[in-house]
């Protein structure tokens, strides 16, 4: 479940038309990051870490729409933010790569 939802993520960012190529690629990358820290979450707490996998989905479905609502997109963010920052100590890669992911996101211009 969290390897398809990690392919929902990078679809959605690549066929995304708004985003310039660079940013797909930067956004791409950092997906990819991101399956890999959620995988090795999932050996320990799958619960929480498809919880992760989902949060971001819908945070990047709603960063990378071409009619966006800000306040939604700000708020998926938030949410998404919230979720990983229990995990700071002891999966600081996470943490890391959701939060350069939340700011690329937010880099699109929301």
């Amino acid at each position: 479940m969290i390897e398809k939802t990690v392919s929902r993520i990078e679809e959605t960012v690549a066929g995304a038309p708004a985003l310039s190529e660079e940013k797909k690629a930067q956004l791409l990358k950092l997906i990819s990051e991101l399956k890999s820290e959620i995988t090795v979450l999932s050996e320990t707490d799958a619960e929480r870490a498809l919880d992760i996998a989902r949060k971001t989905h819908t945070s990047a479905r709603h960063a990378t729409q071409e009619e966006s609502d800000g306040h939604q997109i700000s708020s998926a963010l938030d949410d998404l933010k919230s979720t990983v920052d229990t995990f700071e100590v002891s999966h600081p890669g996470l943490v890391s790569t959701v939060n350069a992911f939340c700011n690329a996101l937010a880099d699109i211009g929301i």
